[in-house]
């Protein structure tokens, strides 16, 4: 989640230690036969490196952010992700804690434990969820009466039919910081980063050849995909899956130095809501982002939610699409929920993300031996990363699926085929 909304471009903007560093190798173009060649160096190509590269020679290729680190097309660009078990299935909740388990592993501190609440109606299948967590996985997450919750966020206004799950451990984390951590622990492996942009694979018996957008050509063993919005209406894959590319649009709420003390306690928060622009509203503590400012996250599913119809399409969305439609409404909510805020100032910010006909991340094998995928985060990419990433790394090396979680769920859809994935807000309710 990069590209400011177009009034905010000026913003300076001040990399932090990690995001900074140099992260790309120069190798010639002739190079030795790599065992896998990582396609995407976000969040997904990222945690698959870090789980790959101590078993196999490994090369991930991505375009490059901006010099100083802090911009480029690519949703990891961001300080803040909610990261906890609950989901509203018991699949995707268990990826969420296979990869809440990793990042930990990853650094200890990475995840930041400021709890997570999510507010949900009383008489919601939520609830069942959230029992079945706690007596198959021991996870501690409760039940919280309005007058509850409010006593974990006191500046918050709950409705007095809202049920408020708690998961105390839960909390958020930087992508941007979990992506460098990754691809450091990769190239301490061997592993190679290289910039660039793949356009096509080609697939034969001695292996896979790709094909970058200025020419140059590489070779190795075996392809991995796993560059998100930017596989969808791309001619990369030789046999094209179904898969589309969503716009997505966030606030940023700036608040001072003392307004972000005041709410250091402060959990996320996600929320059932009723509005004729918005669903689902999700709100981040104060963090401190690369500019040195302070700001509170909100986003939502909008109805100026739009399908992207391919790379150049996704590109454009992330330099100039126009995003800030939905502002006043997450601003009507945030303050809503936070009566008592003092924001200095609000701002849009464009990300693009990868759904699937399913709703469940492609994980699969499309050319046995040769060609696998690792794609579609459908809005839940971030917290999923570091358990695809494994799964994903499990199958390579493996060539059959080892997981307890159930191999057909993550199988991919052929393109042309039925969508039951996620609809637009507005394709709901039209």
């Amino acid at each position: 989640m990069v590209r400011p909304s177009d009034q905010d471009e000026a913003r300076p903007a001040i990399s932090g230690e990690i995001a900074s560093e140099p992260c790309e190798d120069t190798v010639p173009w002739n190079n030795p036969l790599v065992d896998f060649l990582i396609v995407g160096n976000g969040m997904f190509g990222a945690a698959t490196a870090r789980y790959l590269a101590p078993h196999a020679s490994v090369s991930v290729i991505g375009p490059p952010a901006s010099a100083d680190g802090t911009t480029g097309y690519g949703a990891h660009y961001d300080e803040g992700r909610i990261i906890g078990d609950f989901s509203r299935d018991a699949v995707r909740s268990e990826l969420n804690r296979l990869a809440r388990v990793g990042i930990t592993e990853l650094d200890p501190d990475l995840i930041i434990r400021c709890g997570v609440l999510t507010a949900t109606t009383s008489n919601s299948a939520d609830l069942g969820v959230a029992a079945r967590l706690r007596e198959e996985h021991g996870t501690d997450i409760s039940v919280l009466t309005s007058g509850e919750a409010h006593a974990c966020l006191p500046m918050a206004a709950f409705d007095s039919g809202e049920a408020v799950l708690s998961q105390p451990d839960a909390g958020y984390f930087s992508p941007r910081r979990y992506v460098a951590l990754c691809l450091r622990l990769a190239r301490s492996c061997g592993a190679a980063v290289i910039p660039g942009t793949v356009q096509a694979l080609r697939v034969s018996g001695g292996g896979v050849e790709a094909g970058f957008e200025d020419g140059r050509q590489v070779r190795a063993g075996a392809a991995i995909v796993a560059n998100g919005a930017f596989a969808a209406g791309s001619q990369l894959l030789p046999r094209l899956v179904a898969l589309r590319a969503r716009s997505e649009i966030y606030a940023m709420a700036e608040v001072d130095e003392q307004q972000a003390a005041e709410l250091a306690g402060m959990p996320c928060v996600k929320r059932t809501i009723e509005h004729p622009e918005l669903a689902d509203l999700y709100v981040i503590p104060p963090i401190r982002y690369p500019d040195g400012h302070f700001y509170i996250k909100a986003g939502a599913n909008t109805t100026m939610d739009q399908w992207l119809t391919g790379p150049a399409a996704v590109r454009a969305w992330y330099d100039h699409g126009h995003s800030d439609g939905p502002l006043s409404a997450l601003r009507e909510l945030v303050t809503s929920l936070l009566p008592g805020i003092r924001v200095s100032s609000w701002h849009t910010r464009r990300c693009g993300d990868a759904h699937t006909a399913h709703a469940m991340p492609y994980i699969d094998v499309l050319e046995p031996g040769r060609l696998i995928v690792a794609l579609g985060g459908n809005g839940r990419g971030a917290r999923h990363a570091d358990a695809v990433g494994q799964l994903t790394a499990d199958l390579a090396l493996n060539g059959e699926w080892q997981s307890s979680l159930p191999r057909d769920v993550f199988r991919h859809v052929p393109a042309g085929s039925g969508w039951t994935g996620m609809p637009l807000l507005w394709e709901q309710r039209r």
